[in-house]
């Protein structure tokens, strides 16, 4: 009986009809297309074993720094504040004093109003530019609108803050712009508006980013049938767009919302006083020394970031059945929108002109903020340079930077490789304790390393900012590598083992070049983040230890000239420096890899 078996080739035997058995084989498989290998088999045990190990670099750290500190912040919540003694053990007298207070509940209040503003305008703002931007019909003129929104991410926090001191204060470029056209001053520095204002300008890339990844998830069909049966556009976007981009939206609202509450700089530099929030509220409590009280605020601040994080994933799963799971038939293609174009002329502007007014300013001839300054000089740039301890601060900051990058790469690596390359029982949980560190505000998570140290009998120093730092960014590393090793071929793995190579040294041929260029992003996120770090840094650093932007925060507080806008300018050229080498490199490797192939 014929073998009509689908895949299998039958070899008929020798010519001369003698009955020979017959041979069977594979069926050939077409010119381009790759056999699909299994596996090798490979034990649980032996996996979760594996896993661990690649897993104890990170967990080790996430204890030791993480874990201890925030025990040690509920420990001295715990304490009562004795000016000038020794603090009272075991007692809620320090909580009872905030929650018992008008003035913290006026602070709590303030803290939750301006993040509920920041989220309103940024989403705002943030979804009509994700929508200009995906609608753009021009790929180059796309491109480079990104480019444009995303440039703040480039700049330092604290130089955009600076920056939006020069733009709003009295003599400033608003006012002056304003008395052109006859219009009398107005005052909009120290006040809440100020602070919202600078937050939006910061904030706008990370609302506009998970945005417009939905955007390109939504099925280009679904319009087009929409207007096959002679629906509007508002009637699309209402029914159809703005439905399924809301999972981006809400995702973009719940990060916008954990940072603004969390900020510092902005509040203290352009609040002048007046815009208390927890965040301040912590560094004045600091400043006294009441320890305790700087605690529980910093709980307070946590409680209020974790259930924010909850209401948003509840809002989020309301949304779930309308998400499509990031399948795209076929992707919505670009269509003009009328309006538009004036709003992104708008959004560009306000985007790039706080660096363009830093960046003048540096240039004045004058040590006072005038505007236009009426006349140019490089003096500030030679003052900066003769200013004590910011060199040592430069050379602080990179060392900083640097350092954080490699460790981050490092354990972001192995931990992404043992979540994704096996499976062991408990990986959920382990993820989950991985990425805690996300939602405790940084400058809570900076105090509470302070309080360890302290607790610890250990001075604080560039070695804690380093532990501090590597702990906030190694979660953002592992998400970028899990993403890179879930697309990276594994059959060249299996190959390579097939062929008598150890796991390990297969890894390092096979894997490694697919997911080099996410670990050199990576490299250069962890490098920039460290770099313009303030919120985990202040409580860390000595006033003969510090990195450019704590120097540039003391320097604001005591001084009022431009040498803070020449230092900026520096900041953000090294900054772009840093993303062009990082992203030439990340060119030349591609092609290596081309030509490799």
């Amino acid at each position: 009986m014929a073998d009509n078996r689908p895949g299998v080739v039958r070899e008929a035997g020798p010519a001369s009809g003698a009955a020979t058995a017959t041979e069977e084989r594979p069926a050939p498989v077409e010119p381009g297309t790759r056999r699909k290998r299994q596996a090798p088999p490979a034990g649980r045990g032996r996996d979760r074993r594996t896993a661990l190990l690649l897993l104890a670099p990170s967990l080790v750290l996430l204890i030791a720094v993480f874990a201890f500190a925030m025990e040690s912040l509920v420990e001295y919540s715990t304490q009562k504040y004795q000016p000038g003694g020794v603090n009272t053990r075991n007692t809620l007298a320090s909580w009872t004093k905030v929650l018992d207070s008008s003035y913290y509940w006026s602070v709590i209040w303030q803290t939750v109003l301006v993040g509920l503003l920041v989220t309103a305008i940024t989403a705002v703002v943030g979804y009509l530019t994700a929508l200009a931007l995906h609608h753009t019909k021009r790929t180059g003129w796309r491109n480079a609108g990104y480019a444009v929104v995303f440039s703040s991410l480039v700049f330092s926090g604290i130089a955009s803050v600076y920056a939006w001191q020069l733009l709003l204060g009295q003599e400033g470029f608003l006012n002056s712009a304003l008395g052109v056209f006859g219009v009398g001053p107005v005052h909009l520095l120290y006040e809440r508006t100020a602070v919202v204002i600078a937050l939006v300008h910061t904030l706008l890339p990370l609302m506009v980013l998970p945005i417009s990844s939905t955007f390109r998830q939504i099925d280009g069909t679904l319009a087009e049938a929409a207007d096959d049966f002679g629906a509007s556009r508002w009637r699309t976007f209402r029914t159809i767009t703005l439905p399924l981009s809301a999972p981006g939206l809400i995702a973009g609202c719940q990060l916008t919302f954990a940072l603004t509450i969390s900020s510092f700089t902005a509040p203290s530099l352009l609040g002048g006083g007046r815009v208390a929030m927890l965040s301040t509220s912590i560094y004045s409590l600091v400043g006294t020394t009441d320890y305790p009280g700087a605690s529980v605020c910093a709980l307070v601040l946590l409680i209020l970031a974790l259930v924010s994080t909850g209401v948003f994933v509840l809002i989020q799963r309301r949304f779930a059945e309308a998400d499509q799971g990031g399948v795209t038939i076929s992707p919505s293609p670009p269509r003009g929108i009328r309006g538009l174009g004036v709003w992104m002329a708008v959004v560009y502007v306000f985007q790039l002109l706080p660096a363009a007014i830093v960046v003048i300013s540096s240039l004045s001839s004058v040590s006072y903020g005038v505007w236009p300054p009426p006349g140019f000089s490089t003096r500030w740039y030679t003052n900066l340079y003769h200013q004590d301890g910011v060199m040592d601060a430069f050379v602080g900051s990179l060392w900083i930077g640097v350092l954080v990058a490699v460790l981050a790469v490092l354990l972001g690596t192995a931990g992404a490789v043992a979540l994704v390359r096996y499976r062991f029982r408990g990986s959920g949980l382990v993820q989950s304790v991985l990425f805690s560190p996300v939602v405790v505000p940084k400058i809570a998570f900076g105090f509470a390393v302070f309080m360890l140290l302290a607790r610890s009998g250990l001075s604080s120093g560039r070695w804690a900012v380093v532990l501090a730092h590597t702990v906030a960014t190694v979660p953002f590393v592992i998400v970028l590598l899990t993403a890179a090793l879930a697309r990276a071929d594994r059959t060249l793995d299996y190959a390579a083992i097939d062929l008598g190579a150890p796991p390990f040294r297969a890894f390092l041929r096979a894997t490694l070049p697919q997911i080099a260029p996410a670990m050199l992003i990576s490299g250069v996120f962890a490098f920039l983040v460290s770099f313009n770090e303030i919120d985990l840094s202040i409580f860390l650093l000595s006033s003969d230890q510090q990195t450019l932007p704590v120097w540039m925060y003391s320097y604001l507080n005591n001084y009022q000239d431009p040498t803070p806008a020449a230092l900026s300018t520096i900041m953000t050229t090294l900054s772009i420096v840093v993303v062009a080498l990082g992203a030439l490199l990340l060119r030349i490797f591609q092609r290596g890899r081309r030509l490799a192939l």
